[in-house]
Formats: structure tokens, sequence, C-alpha cells
């Protein structure tokens, strides 16, 4: 029993390297699409505020042109989390983060009409 306890805990070990990777690639891919779509202009980005943060998360994308935007956060691992959205002005959104636990998380913002793609990483304190 002990030889397959420790072959799980290899495969988690190589599933969460796996997943690491895979974010890190995303995280990647996101900027050179949002430089793409900057046509090689000063480097797009998403606004992501206070980081690190302990109660709201602030994200402003009024820097951007984006259409019908979709914000998702996940946790380091990949993980959905489940959020309320508020719209907190024009192109500004804000979301509650007082129940996540504390680590890193992901905030992935998409427009599929522009095909705009950006990760940004914020710290839950």
């Amino acid at each position: 029993m002990k030889v397959f306890n420790h072959h799980i805990s290899q495969r988690s070990i190589v599933f969460g390297l796996s997943l690491f990777l895979l974010v890190f690639s995303m995280s990647a891919q996101s900027e050179r699409l949002a430089r793409a779509n900057n046509n090689g202009n000063d480097k797009v980005k998403v606004e992501v505020y206070p980081n690190p943060t302990s109660d709201y998360l602030n994200i402003d994308l009024s820097d951007l042109k984006l259409q019908k935007p979709k914000i998702e956060i996940r946790s380091i691992v990949g993980t959905p989390m489940r959020i309320n959205l508020e719209k907190n002005g024009r192109d500004k959104y804000k979301i509650d983060v007082q129940s996540f636990a504390r680590g890193y998380y992901l905030v992935l913002v998409m427009d599929d009409r522009s095909k705009f793609q950006q990760t940004v990483r914020f710290s839950k304190k």
C-alpha cells in the first residue's frame, strides 16, 4: 500500500507542475496577444488593485477597448473561483475576495470579439 500512496504523491506533484506550466504559458500567451492587439505600442494592460488585498479587488479595464469582456478568477492551480462581479463605473469592476484563502490567484480577462486575453496575478493576504 505504501508504494501505491507513493505513486499518488508523485502523480500529484507531476500534475501540480504540469498545471503550473500551463498557467505560466497561458500568461505568456496573453501578454503576446495584448501586445499584438495594441499594434506594438505601449503594452495595454489590465489594472488590478490593491495588490496584495484582503477584502476587495478592483479591476480597471478603462485603458482597453473591449466590447464584451469576460472576467474570471482562478486559484494558482487553475481552479475556477466563485465570484460576484460588481460594476464600479465604466469599465471598472469590484470583486469581494474576503472568503478566499490566503495565497495567489489569477484574474483572467477575455474578449472574444477583439480576441483580447490577459492574465494578471494577485495575492490574497
